[in-house]
């Protein structure tokens, strides 16, 4: 059987550190209507516990998708062209997997 891995408390984002925080189900979903959310003024992502707990690809859609939140806020890419956003994205998003092995780790478990 295969150790489940945890997901990292931050990952590290060109010179930023963004704290990945785990919050109840009732206040992503009921509250805040949303199973995710990037904040840029705290550098922190809130991600629904239940879902993360789930894990699997839809934990790992959930985590990347708000990943790129922050890209999109850190590359300052409002208002950019397609091939620019795109090449942002590709570009931050290899720069998280090389400096977040343990987030690497995460997300590869959560495939199988």
């Amino acid at each position: 059987m295969t150790k489940k891995v945890e997901l990292p408390e931050f990952i590290r984002l060109s010179h930023y550190r963004i704290t990945l925080e785990q919050i109840p189900s009732e206040i992503s979903e009921e509250c805040a209507e949303q199973q995710g959310s990037f904040h840029s003024r705290s550098m922190r992502i809130y991600l629904d516990k239940d879902i993360i707990e789930q894990g699997g690809s839809i934990a790992i859609d959930l985590v990347k998708h708000e990943i790129l939140h922050a890209i999109y806020y850190v590359r300052q890419l409002e208002g950019k062209g397609e091939e620019d956003v795109v090449n942002s994205m590709a570009t931050h998003y290899t720069e998280i997997e090389k400096n977040n092995p343990d987030y690497v780790r995460w997300k590869l478990n959560n495939l199988n």
